[in-house]
């Protein structure tokens, strides 16, 4: 591994992140409208598959992580999950945008399956590429060119769905005579899509499949049991205030998003603009990731995640202070955004860090369990946004059109911006606590970690 890894393997490493973004975003956009505008199911019936798709979803972050653990196929311990996986997941992802079965019950129950097993087999994908970052190199510099390579695939994956896919899925309703095919095909060629993107990573790895495999390919991979597993999260104070820092930033980014409809209708009277302005977001998302390699190498990846995101609170009270007009709020917004794009460019190097300290400190290696955590704030904080914006818009007494008054303006800024503020100054507190680890400290672990792996080689 001291070799430096070819351009193309770092250059392309977002790849299955930007298959995987284009498939997702039906989802996040339209799940919830599929189930009642389209297939039209019951309320209730929507409300209970939303509950349990969202708790199944969260439970299936560590699943992952343990199945990723425990498996060693004979492409690699990681890279195989990129070839394997995305298939599987691709077919049922498939039938979660469906309408089959003679009633209502039934459907729902189809889509509640496609829903669990793509869910499952993905996250276990997901976190075999991410664990890629930390597997195929020891080098800092190397680690942080790649995540920021991955955060720009990943708002090129969501801005390209937003501009082509959206109007495709009314598209293709139209010409076969059926708006819920227009879904059922964009998750299938979305799912062609996904999949060829990582099987083109699968073969630009093949030098590197068996980097940081602790057993040989095919082999039975260490044994470590579960709860070994989440001692690694006890044991690893970094780990923890990332993950904190972590669910703060994505529960306030998701609460901005939620909020951002009530935010341009009633406070700034601009809702056509909103369109316009979350393309813009996406759009600043791809131009931090292009800049974050450069800042992160020079300032530390800590000190730039903080001072990122602290930029982001600021444009956040900046809203809530002062009465703004549509063209100076989307101009604070935007600029603020800088700071959240960053912080997520530099996610997996990160995380990777924490990895090598659990590694470092148990002399245990949870690789793909640590790693695929990343996705456990994303899914925790999707849950309690729900709950957090149902308060919000019952403590103004909402209901669609209603007048405005000065107490929902007031309630709409606090939902928009204070919060979040708040949310992400408490993570960002805990983190400068616990995550310890500076560049000088990664070098020295990565020193010995690479000792350690050179001397278990040499006796194997």
């Amino acid at each position: 591994m001291s070799q430096p890894l070819k351009k193309s393997v770092v250059n392309l490493y977002g790849l299955p992140s930007f298959g995987f973004q284009t498939l997702v975003t039906i989802e996040v956009m339209f799940f919830a409208a599929f189930l009642t505008d389209f297939v039209k199911l019951p309320l209730a019936l929507v409300s209970t598959i939303l509950l349990a798709t969202s708790l199944v979803d969260i439970l299936a972050v560590p699943t992952s992580g343990v199945i990723l653990e425990k498996s060693n196929l004979k492409w690699g311990k990681y890279r195989s999950w990129l070839l394997v996986g995305p298939p599987v997941a691709a077919l049922f992802y498939i039938l979660q945008f469906t309408q089959l079965g003679g009633s209502a019950t039934v459907t729902a129950l189809i889509i509640f399956a496609g829903f669990v097993v793509s869910h499952l087999v993905w996250n276990t994908f997901y976190a075999a590429h991410i664990s890629l970052n930390n597997a195929m190199t020891l080098d800092r510099g190397e680690r942080i060119s790649m995540a920021s390579n991955r955060g720009m695939f990943n708002a090129l994956g969501t801005l390209a769905f937003t501009y082509f896919g959206v109007k495709a899925i009314t598209s293709i309703g139209v010409a076969v005579g059926n708006p819920v095919l227009g879904y059922t095909y964009m998750a299938a060629i979305t799912g062609c899509i996904m999949i060829a993107c990582n099987w083109i990573y699968f073969v630009l790895t093949k030098d590197y499949a068996f980097n940081g495999c602790a057993a040989p390919a095919g082999k039975a991979a260490d044994k470590m049991s579960v709860a070994e597993m989440l001692k690694q999260i006890v044991v690893n104070p970094p780990l923890m205030g990332l993950m904190i820092v972590e669910l703060g930033r994505y529960l306030g980014r998701f609460i901005i998003f939620g909020m951002a409809f009530y935010y341009f209708k009633y406070v700034i009277n601009d809702l056509p603009g909103m369109a316009l302005f979350m393309t813009g977001l996406t759009v600043v998302n791809f131009l931090s990731a292009m800049i974050a390699a450069p800042i992160a190498k020079r300032l530390g990846e800590k000190n730039t995640y903080m001072i990122a995101l602290s930029l982001l609170v600021i444009g956040l009270l900046i809203v809530w202070i002062m009465p703004l007009q549509a063209t100076a709020f989307k101009i604070i917004m935007l600029l603020a955004y800088i700071g959240y794009g960053l912080p997520d460019s530099l996610g997996v190097a990160m995380y990777s860090a924490t990895s090598d300290y659990g590694e470092w400190k148990t002399g245990k290696n949870a690789r793909g369990f640590v790693m695929s955590l990343i996705s456990f704030p994303i899914k925790i904080s999707i849950f309690v946004r729900s709950m957090i914006i149902a308060a919000v818009l019952s403590s103004v007494n909402y209901v669609a059109d209603m007048a405005v008054t000065p107490e929902l303006i007031q309630g709409i800024k606090n939902g928009f911006s204070l919060y979040p503020a708040i949310i992400i100054i408490v993570g960002l507190l805990l983190m400068f606590k616990m995550y310890s680890l500076t560049p000088k400290r990664m070098e020295e672990m990565s020193a010995e970690l690479a000792a350690k792996r050179q001397t278990t080689n040499t006796q194997a």
